[in-house]
């Protein structure tokens, strides 16, 4: 994207070093989060001097561009703190206690590049959802002469986030020429809505509008806590308010009452809180105009005889903080009470065994969504709970085809499970081959070409190694996306404890997959990349009889060495496979030429742009499959 403002030269808006696969929603679109990357964490152009860079008042206008978006769909965005490790390290594509989903840095990039930005993809890297600027360059807040718009970079750049191409169309604040921007445009909105779906209202306006005292919804008890209210609600326009009602019991002991409103890790609602008596005087009140500080706490002293008392809940803000999904919860408390503190929103399911076979398989129900909406057809977090326990999960896919099936697990806590995934039909029992996009520490993502339309299909969540235990996220999507292909670079053997060497040349930097394949009796293979100064960039180990392994790495411009090292007593043989998952030649035109048709949506630019030269000219044709 080129950018032509008074005493700068034309700039690039984004380039293509970083994941660039188009068209897939995240996963679990309504809980995403994001965080500001401390000064000095890597990333793949140098340390970020995110801090040193920006404008003071820059994180409201980020928070601000991405809530721009979210406005009109489904999704959620947070703001949660950053651990500083560095960009694109192995961990939860999503909901990695360490980091955001999505990280907010800025690093010096080319002269002539402004930004850039990833897009979630099935190869599950934490790279998915990184922005970084262009640290050289100059960003202000506002229309500011001789500088770059904090908020209308940010708008473009989450865009990418969110799963957009660049468009063509003037108006769009995914053009590839930079320009000032108040928000997205019809087209735009229509092409977010047709990956998430526009916004729906929450459970309680979906029965009828509770927007005042007379159509308040009582509040329902909570799950847990015998003396707790809670319901989970959605400002969902800047219009909407939601009224809530309850009684305090009469003469129970009960010395006062705590009203809670927690968005903080939920959204970036800047909520307000009034609470009214049944004549409609005000008890209480508190509000956030800061989506960065937005959980609300108010108690007050019921009447002696207690009595129904009304929760509002609206948005402090005229502007697009004033939406956004929160949790509300009352506790009615009595001498010497200890407020418990609020469960988290979304918390592994444990199943007790109840589903450990095929033919008890816990039947999922897949997401409500009236088209168009591209996001995933069912979602779970369960956990694997001893060494004996399977999780088997029964979905059915659409009766219309040609479809293709997409599976992904990773887990849920650093260091915590590392998932396998099976697949079967459910009618026969028969195992299902699939082909493997990424099978890393903690995540595993595999698709299955052509599945049957119409057909019920058994997925399987089980530990890698036999013992392990821990919680995970599951996502599963029918879809009509080109099936990911991998390049095949060489296939070849090794016999026991020997080593070979092969080079690696790369002419365009960008994220690389690699998938190195293992075949024998037992036994492993390992694959090293050194640069041109002996430094190891990327281990990469497989095992004999097991599905292949993958690792995604940044890769600069250069030479690199692959060395092969066997862990075999026996001959291996081996097949090394290459996913490019960015397209490190930049934007697709200048501002003088016209843009070629972008890769159809759920594809990724992977050839051109290295080469390998090995011992072996024999190359793998097509991804193996697997059971």
């Amino acid at each position: 994207m080129n950018a032509r403002r008074p005493a700068l030269s034309v700039e690039l808006l984004d380039e293509r070093a970083l994941p660039t696969t188009f068209g897939i929603p995240w996963a679990d679109s309504s809980h995403l989060t994001l965080s500001f990357v401390p000064d000095g964490t890597a990333t793949p152009y140098g340390p970020s001097t995110l801090s040193t860079t920006m404008p003071a008042g820059y994180q409201r206008e980020i928070l601000r561009a991405f809530q721009t978006w979210a406005q009109y769909a489904n999704i959620d965005v947070s703001l949660v703190a950053d651990g500083g490790q560095p960009l694109g390290t192995p961990g939860a594509v999503q909901s990695d206690p360490r980091f955001g989903d999505i990280r907010i840095a800025a690093a010096p990039e080319a002269p002539s590049l402004v930004a850039s930005a990833a897009p979630f993809s099935f190869s599950g890297t934490t790279l998915s959802g990184d922005v970084v600027f262009n640290s050289s360059m100059p960003f202000r807040i506002g229309n500011v002469a001789g500088a770059y718009d904090v908020f209308s970079t940010a708008l473009h750049e989450a865009a990418h986030v969110y799963g957009f191409d660049h468009s063509t169309d003037p108006a769009s604040a995914v053009n590839e020429t930079y320009g000032y921007r108040t928000g997205p445009s019809t087209t735009d909105i229509a092409n977010l809505r047709a990956l998430y779906g526009a916004r729906t209202p929450d459970r309680f306006d979906a029965n009828g509008t509770n927007n005042s005292m007379g159509t308040a919804d009582a509040l329902p008890s909570d799950a847990l806590l015998a003396n707790r209210l809670s319901a989970t609600g959605d400002l969902t326009t800047k219009a909407d308010v939601d009224f809530y009602k309850f009684s305090v019991p009469l003469l129970l002991g009960v010395t006062g009452v705590s009203v809670r409103l927690q968005a903080a890790g939920l959204s970036l609602l800047a909520p307000s809180l009034t609470i009214y008596d049944k004549s409609g005087r005000v008890v209480a009140s508190a509000s956030s105009t800061d989506p960065t500080h937005n959980d609300l706490s108010l108690r007050f002293t019921p009447g002696l005889f207690g009595g129904t008392y009304y929760v509002k809940v609206d948005g402090a803000t005229a502007d697009v903080f004033a939406m956004g999904g929160y949790r509300l919860a009352v506790d009615y408390l009595t001498l010497g009470t200890i407020l418990a503190p609020l469960a988290p929103i979304l918390s592994p399911i444990l199943d007790l065994h109840t589903d450990d076979t095929l033919g008890l398989a816990r039947l999922l129900s897949p997401l409500s969504k009236p088209a168009p909406d591209a996001r995933f057809d069912y979602t779970f977090q369960g956990v694997i709970e001893d060494s004996r326990d399977i999780d088997r999960y029964k979905v059915h896919a659409p009766s219309t085809g040609p479809v293709n099936l997409n599976v992904m697990v990773w887990a849920l806590q650093t260091n915590g499970l590392d998932p396998r995934l099976q697949v079967y039909n459910a009618t026969t029992g028969q195992p299902v081959a699939f082909q493997v996009l990424a099978n890393d520490a903690g995540l595993m993502s595999l698709q299955v070409p052509n599945a049957a339309p119409g057909a019920d299909y058994i997925v399987s969540v089980l530990a890698r190694t036999p013992g392990d235990t821990g919680s995970y996220f599951l996502a599963i999507d029918f879809n009509k996306f080109t099936p990911t292909e991998f390049d095949g670079l060489t296939s070849d053997s090794l016999k026991a404890g020997a080593t070979q060497s092969a080079t690696l040349t790369v002419a365009e930097a960008g994220v690389y997959e690699f998938a190195l394949a293992a075949q024998g009796a037992s036994g492993s293979m390992t694959m090293t990349i050194y640069d041109a100064a002996g430094r190891a960039v990327l281990t990469l180990s497989s095992y004999a009889g097991q599905p292949l392994m993958t690792s995604t790495v940044y890769l600069a411009g250069g030479t690199y060495t692959v060395q092969y090292t066997s862990q075999s007593s026996a001959e291996l043989a081996y097949q090394l496979f290459l996913y490019r998952l960015s397209d490190g030649a930049g934007p697709y035109a200048t501002s003088a030429g016209s843009s070629p048709t972008p890769p159809p949506g759920g594809t990724t630019t992977s050839g051109g742009g290295y080469t390998y030269a090995g011992s072996s000219t024999t190359r793998p044709v097509g991804s193996p499959y697997y059971f």
